[in-house]
């Protein structure tokens, strides 16, 4: 086995490989950062906006969004009227996603697309930007209002006849890209890709930020709030005031503090009383009281020598009640009533008082 162990361990040798895998850090997130680092040199506000922006604050001057994004027709027709007044939106139709992997070679060839029409297509169509798909072709050069840039681009869609087309609408521009790589960390430093970005911005008819749109993602609390705030204050002005009137409270509402704190002593002993007569009838009461005259008499009676004499008639002659209330002041177990109970307490007191 040692043998057989060296011999198999003699033919192994190491092998080192590199493979690319792309960027780190915010460049690995933001496939546009070097765009728009290169922007802000240029001396452009740039911004990275992660949801839907607020044409009517930020009026921004270019807006450079994937075609995607326009998924919904709310997005287009507040574009629409942002290009109408002014702006110039780059709408870029493969390879635009954050998502895409710049280094995977099945990633970024525009394969698997989404079928189904986007509303953002047919306002480009009524616009006269016309997408159509085709074969899977380059292109080294581009064309952007009579200048020419050195490029390279590979789409299966086109714009109009080529891979770019710009074009004016009322105020505004809007210009379209058949393929976003040129914009991307890999390929903005090649060929005359970062000069087609500045040219694209300088077409811009207003001044204010560059926005590099790369999500839509408008949660619905916002959009309940920006469409509809009036109607929700009032539904929790409605709520707080039901909640007022139907929770309970933990007695009825005081105008003023009561100077009263002080309970007398005769109120908790009435209180204690109307407790233990509720309980049992005073029971736990009297037995202790009994047991204890009950040892007293029985130490008189056998200090003054009577201890074979009758307790109770001993009781009822010192206590003047007589036999047969002592009796009862010492053995009965439950009053009847309260005037009962009164009784016999005041017989058990008098018999207190008589023994030494």
């Amino acid at each position: 086995m040692l043998v057989l162990g060296g011999l198999l361990l003699s033919s192994c040798k190491k092998v080192e490989s590199t493979r690319e895998v792309g960027h780190k850090g915010m460049a690995r997130i933001n496939p546009y950062l070097a765009a728009q680092r290169f922007l802000g040199d240029q001396g452009y506000e740039v911004q990275d906006a992660l949801r839907w922006p607020d044409f009517d604050e930020k009026s921004p001057s270019m807006v450079v969004l994937p075609l995607s994004v326009l998924n919904a027709e709310g997005f287009v027709d507040d574009l629409a009227e942002w290009v109408q007044w002014g702006g110039h939106a780059v709408i870029l139709l493969d390879h635009a996603e954050s998502g895409v992997d710049d280094w995977d070679s099945l990633d970024g060839l525009g394969w698997g697309e989404e079928e189904e029409a986007l509303p953002g297509e047919g306002w480009l169509q009524e616009i006269g930007l016309q997408v159509e798909d085709a074969v899977d072709e380059s292109t080294d050069e581009v064309e952007v209002e009579g200048g020419k840039f050195e490029v390279w681009m590979e789409s299966a869609r086109r714009v109009g006849d080529g891979f770019i087309d710009s074009r004016e609408l009322q105020y505004g521009r809007v210009t379209v890209v058949a393929d976003a790589r040129p914009f991307r960390n890999r390929w903005i430093g090649d060929y005359d890709h970062a000069s087609l970005l500045r040219s694209l911005a300088e077409l811009s008819p207003d001044d204010g930020p560059v926005i590099f749109l790369r999500f839509a993602s408008v949660s619905f609390w916002t959009l309940l709030w920006e469409r509809a705030w009036p109607a929700v204050i009032g539904l929790l002005v409605v709520v707080f005031l039901w909640l007022w009137k139907n929770l309970p409270r933990f007695g009825p509402l005081d105008s003023k503090e009561s100077t009263n704190l002080l309970r007398a002593a005769g109120h908790h002993l009435e209180a204690l009383g109307g407790f233990h007569w509720q309980l049992d009838r005073a029971r736990a009461l009297l037995h202790p009281l009994r047991e204890s005259l009950m040892e007293r008499a029985q130490r008189m009676a056998i200090a003054s020598g009577q201890a074979d004499a009758d307790l109770f008639e001993l009781l009822g002659e010192r206590s003047g009640i007589g036999r047969e209330r002592a009796q009862r002041a010492m053995l009965q177990e439950a009053p009847k009533d309260s005037a009962s109970f009164t009784r016999l307490t005041a017989d058990l007191q008098s018999i207190h008082r008589s023994l030494p």
